[in-house]
């Protein structure tokens, strides 16, 4: 058996999803899981959790899901293990930084639990003053780069609940050109800011929205190593 996370993006009407889960239905596949990631201009960007009968049958798979009137397969990428819980792995991931907290090293686990669960190219933690890397994980992009995206992240005006998402790219409009996206989060108690990059698939709205959560839920946590 083979586990599957298909992203689409569908007409935002009534039965599109229906006529999909139908298609990979047609091919003896099961839809397991459904992740809305974003909704804007009439489309809709799905991530359904497919458990199919083995790796001979992905090309079909795809092709079928095609028939649909309007539709597009955005990414099919496979998963070792079970399918992903987005609702479990947030408890989870929060459970494992408080863990680490009092130990100090909370930052290590956030850049290595968030690159993770997005499958990111690069998670970065960045000191808003004197713009020093504090920790990372993955291959970062150049360093003015990063530097730009957290000084925009920390600027005056930005929103003190550490939810501004700087997107690369075209995270307003779902049926556009994929892009990389990168997006930071301000972390004001502590004075760092999260960095995550991911080249595909594109970084959407729920994803960014969970950056923002796990990253606040850090800036809480985190103590200065002494």
């Amino acid at each position: 058996m083979l586990n599957l996370l298909i992203r689409v993006q569908l007409p935002d009407r009534p039965g599109a999803l229906g006529a999909v889960a139908s298609r990979i239905g047609s091919v003896g596949a099961d839809v397991v899981s459904i992740d809305i990631l974003q909704r804007s201009g009439g489309i809709v960007v799905d991530e359904l959790g497919v458990v199919l009968a083995g790796d001979h049958l992905v090309k079909l798979l795809r092709d079928e899901i095609l028939e649909v009137d309007g539709v597009t397969v955005e990414s099919m990428r496979p998963v070792e293990g079970p399918l992903p819980d987005r609702y479990a792995e947030l408890l989870d991931v929060a459970t494992d930084l408080f863990k680490h907290a009092p130990s100090g090293g909370l930052l290590e686990q956030l850049v290595l639990r968030v690159r993770r669960s997005l499958s990111a190219t690069y998670v970065a933690v960045l000191r808003t003053e004197g713009a020093t890397v504090v920790a990372s994980e993955g291959a970062l992009p150049d360093h003015g780069e990063l530097v730009a995206l957290a000084s925009r992240a920390a600027a005056p005006g930005s929103d003190p609940a550490g939810r501004d998402h700087l997107a690369v790219g075209t995270d307003a409009d779902p049926a556009a050109a994929q892009a990389p996206v990168s997006a930071a989060v301000a972390m004001v108690h502590s004075g760092l800011v999260l960095v995550v990059g991911r080249t595909d698939p594109v970084l959407r709205t729920r994803e960014l929205q969970w950056i923002s959560i796990i990253a606040e839920l850090a800036d809480h946590g985190w103590l200065e190593p002494a």
